[in-house]
């Protein structure tokens, strides 16, 4: 432990890596294994290439952007973190570990430019709003559009995007319209139903009616696999989010059906020995 920062190796993406968090990160003590980043690396594997960009919206201190840049050596991941002291981590691991696709951007996303009170709660930091508990303490950061992002950086292209920022989503996808509607990228998004009720006073119902309206493409992404949640049917979804998930589900939305195929096309083919007994068959 020194200057501020807990420091250990983190088994990541295949190999221990030594990574910083933040004095006080609760969370960092569980990263004993990489069970949890598996699905997660095969995702990016299944869905990106050497030169794609990418946006990880809550990136805490990065462990999920080294993940994307694994795989987009060539590309550019824009790591967004609100959380002042996550954002010193953040950019202390992207330094260390040279990974010069990623460049972090320290703001919270939502759907107007402006600033906005952040708790700073570890992993766990959200947006305060006028519906939050009373007693909670934020500290102000710039809040930013992703279409306004995505704009004064001129990009060309977005494959994915990650958000997990503990049940504004809704708000940072409504600042997102122009570049959903013109790259449609694979978005992964956290459906947080504790989130959306403490902090937010709204209705996850009412979020999940929303993204159904955005995306013609919602399946929920767990343990590697996918459910359509059209399939599932809302009351399905919601009882299964709320009583086997915890109120913790991870979603792959987006808006045609081509992204969602690739990924159907990779899970269904075969890996690790079978898949060298495939191609020794091949010869």
């Amino acid at each position: 432990m020194s200057d501020g920062f807990l420091t250990r190796r983190v088994p990541l993406g295949g190999r221990r890596r030594v990574i910083h968090a933040p004095e006080g990160d609760y969370a960092f003590s569980r990263y004993t294994t990489d069970r949890g980043f598996r699905h997660f690396q095969r995702l990016c594997r299944a869905v990106l290439d050497a030169e794609s960009v990418c946006l990880d919206i809550g990136a805490n201190i990065g462990l999920t952007a080294m993940m994307m840049a694994d795989v987009a050596r060539r590309g550019r991941i824009y790591a967004i973190e609100a959380a002042p002291r996550n954002i010193a981590a953040l950019r202390r691991n992207v330094f260390e570990h040279g990974a010069s696709v990623i460049r972090p951007v320290h703001c919270a996303v939502g759907a107007q430019e402006g600033s906005i009170s952040f708790a700073d709660n570890s992993t766990f930091g959200y947006v305060l709003s006028a519906a939050d508990l009373a007693g909670s303490v934020g500290t102000q950061v710039d809040l930013r559009p992703i279409d306004r992002l995505a704009e004064e950086w001129g990009l060309t292209r977005l494959d994915f995007i990650k958000i997990d920022v503990e049940g504004f989503e809704q708000d940072a996808l409504t600042g997102a319209r122009g570049m959903l509607a013109r790259f449609d990228p694979l978005v992964m998004l956290e459906f947080n139903s504790w989130c959306q009720i403490s902090a937010y006073d709204r209705s996850p119902r009412r979020f999940l009616e929303w993204l159904l309206d955005s995306f013609a493409e919602l399946h929920v992404w767990r343990h590697g696999r996918l459910w359509s949640v059209r399939e599932m049917g809302a009351h399905a979804f919601l009882h299964t989010h709320l009583i086997e998930h915890h109120c913790n589900t991870d979603l792959l939305a987006a808006q045609g059906p081509e992204r969602i195929a690739r990924l159907r096309a990779a899970l269904a083919a075969p890996t690790g020995a079978a898949a060298l007994l495939g191609r020794l068959a091949r010869r």
